[in-house]
């Protein structure tokens, strides 16, 4: 008898228990985040961007560094043809710099495409404490949009301007998108998200981070939406890789765990392959994020979409990416087909049918 009230008393207490709802997600809120942050002039006369632009000669390319200003966009004209060609704004993300290794192969691939390139060095000022950093996006952000503002003044299209921007750097597009257009009546033609940042900026207003206005074009490539990226729908077009949480990887027979930052910086090589490969990151709509996440998407007519250079933005939402643990990770026409494991088929691949013997 006393067993069974024990019992009963548990199954009371499980009822009654508050449900609290959704994970919060990692640092859902920070101090700060909706006050207003500002930049001594002194601080605003450290900024810089490196100016690059493809050129005969032993590297391909002339590089410069101008001012993040009024004065610095007539320094970044002498060094652009405006009017021939797309020109490229690239912002990293949190501690991150013009100098990386993943910057420069960045760099590479735009200029190789004929692109102007303009670097927003954001290393000097966002090597602080992370929430001080996420402060910084804005005020940071709407002086690269005056800076862009000046540029088209100086004969810059916006229907040639594209942006890219990866964790933080996602916001700091979105903050100058909302500037440009503010100053000059137009917004870019593209704005490219790469797992934007979710911490900090979870619960912020949706002006005040990554939005779909920012841009005729945006759209956003999720990675790490639990971790350091973050869940919502932020774009036009939004991709959901292997369901946007944590990424495959295998190094030969080796199960190579992929956690938050593996993850979270596995957008930059998924981007970049996607340019040498057009076609072959095929993803599947979803009809919501819920579905993406476990990859349910394989119900009825399917509809598709490729991420990089040529997505459909006539063809807006939620997507999954399906990808392989192993670069190139396209997976082209199969991934047209639902998994059997679901999202982490990958572990079941090193396991064969016959006896093993290690």
């Amino acid at each position: 008898m006393m067993k069974v009230l024990v019992f009963l008393l548990l199954c009371w207490c499980y009822v009654k228990a508050e449900d609290t709802g959704q994970p919060a997600g990692l640092m859902a809120d920070c101090p700060g985040m909706n006050r207003t942050t500002k930049l001594s002039e002194e601080t605003k006369r450290s900024l810089t961007v490196v100016v690059a632009s493809p050129s005969p000669g032993l590297f391909g390319y002339r590089e410069t560094r101008c001012k993040l200003s009024t004065q610095g966009a007539a320094c970044a004209a002498k060094h652009l043809d405006l009017r021939k060609g797309r020109t490229q704004i690239m912002i990293s993300g949190y501690m991150d710099g013009s100098f990386s290794p993943m910057v420069r192969s960045f760099m590479a691939l735009y200029l190789g495409l004929g692109r102007n390139v303009i670097v927003l060095e954001i290393f000097p000022i966002l090597v602080r404490s992370y929430p001080i950093a996420a402060r910084i996006t804005k005020p940071l952000g709407e002086l690269l949009g005056e800076f862009l503002a000046a540029l088209t003044f100086q004969g810059l299209s916006p229907r040639r301007l594209e942006l890219v921007g990866a964790s933080l750097g996602a916001h700091i597009a979105s903050y100058a998108s909302d500037t440009y257009r503010r100053l000059t009546g137009r917004r870019p033609d593209r704005l490219t998200g790469l797992d934007p940042a979710g911490p900090c900026f979870r619960n912020v207003p949706p002006a005040s981070r990554l939005h779909a206005e920012a841009a005729d074009n945006v759209d956003v490539l999720h990675t790490n939406i639990d971790g350091f990226g973050i869940a919502d729908p932020l774009g036009d077009v939004d991709f959901y890789a292997n369901g946007g949480e944590y990424q495959p990887a295998i190094k030969g027979d080796f199960i190579m765990p992929c956690f938050q930052l593996c993850s979270h910086v596995r957008s930059a090589f998924y981007w970049l392959l996607s340019y040498n490969n057009p076609d072959k990151f095929v993803a599947v709509q979803c009809d919501s994020v819920a579905d993406a996440r476990i990859g349910d998407c394989y119900k009825g007519t399917l509809r598709t979409n490729v991420l990089g250079p040529k997505t459909n933005f006539s063809k807006p939402g939620v997507y999954y990416l399906p990808t392989n643990a192993v670069a190139p990770y396209y997976m082209g026409l199969s991934g047209l087909k639902k998994r059997k494991f679901g999202v982490n088929d990958y572990l079941m691949t090193p396991a064969p049918d016959e006896d093993m013997i290690i």
